[in-house]
């Protein structure tokens, strides 16, 4: 049995780019790896057959089973995932419990943690999940900044050091790929995007990031009412606040207590630092 951890992400801003090859398609973009994520435990069994767990049910988890399945050379597996923060809501937590999973796996059978990386990223692009998440949670940066699309990609490290975050989740799960099908939603995403990135690598600093988030989602058309309210909210008490690309969530620099004050009960709210640290594994 092999047990593995690996940090959550939020995008900030992005432009999307798709090709026939997985491998190449990917996305520009800026984020923050959050230190909440998905932990995995995966066990060989004596099939050749692919069991996950999340969160306690036994799920089809299109994207683990793809990744698993890329690097596990046809043997079986039971896959237990426990994910520290929402699916579905912008925190990249589709890609982080598919890393870990194909990180146990690749430990188990003898492939290297690129290999699992890689089928990751091929799995979270093919099976409509996030373009990027992947190649920025591996890059190791507390802020990485996805410079070109792809896997073999350059992420830069944007150097900024950034305190707690709050993350507050305001509605139903967003489905990426059902977004970023429609042609001309994706046209508008990677316009806003690409001036996104390039105002924010001008000057890259904490301020630039929350101000060309906020940029982005405005001009990529991607707030819903209550989005754009809790956003204007916690602007209006003074603090900085994004929205996580793609969910119905935003991050802010309000400390916990003040976060659910201002967006009030319903809101779902977790606390957590930006992380630089690797991936814990074990036996």
């Amino acid at each position: 049995m092999r047990q593995a951890f690996c940090p959550g992400h939020l995008t900030c801003a992005f432009q999307p780019f798709r090709t026939a090859d997985p491998l190449e398609s990917g996305s520009r973009g800026i984020g923050v790896r959050l230190g909440l994520g998905a932990r995995a435990r995966a066990e060989e069994r004596d099939d050749g057959e692919v069991r996950i767990v999340i969160d306690g049910v036994l799920s089809r988890a299109p994207v683990t089973r793809a990744a698993v399945e890329g690097v596990s050379g046809g043997r079986g597996f039971d896959i237990e995932i426990r994910n520290g923060l929402p699916v579905s809501q912008g925190f990249g937590m589709s890609a982080a419990g598919a890393i870990a999973a194909s990180l146990c796996v690749a430990d188990i059978v003898g492939a290297s943690a690129e290999e699992a990386f890689r089928a990751a990223h091929s799995a979270d692009v093919l099976c409509g999940g996030g373009l990027g998440d992947v190649d920025a949670i591996a890059s190791g940066f507390a802020v990485p900044v996805r410079m070109s699309p792809g896997f073999s990609g350059s992420v830069a490290d944007a150097g900024i050091r950034m305190r707690g975050l709050s993350l507050a989740v305001l509605g139903p799960k967003m489905v990426t790929g059902s977004v970023l099908s429609d042609p001309q939603v994706s046209e508008r995403i990677a316009r806003a995007g690409s001036a996104a990135i390039e105002e924010f690598m001008s000057a890259p600093s904490e301020e630039m990031l929350y101000s060309c988030s906020a940029r982005f989602s405005l001009d990529a058309g991607l707030e819903s009412p209550e989005i754009s309210a809790a956003l204007s909210r916690l602007r209006g008490e003074g603090y900085r606040a994004g929205m996580c690309m793609l969910g119905n969530s935003v991050f802010t620099n309000a400390p916990e207590r003040e976060a659910r004050r201002i967006l009030g009960r319903r809101a779902e709210i977790r606390c957590c630092r930006p992380y630089s640290g690797g991936f814990a594994r074990r036996g």
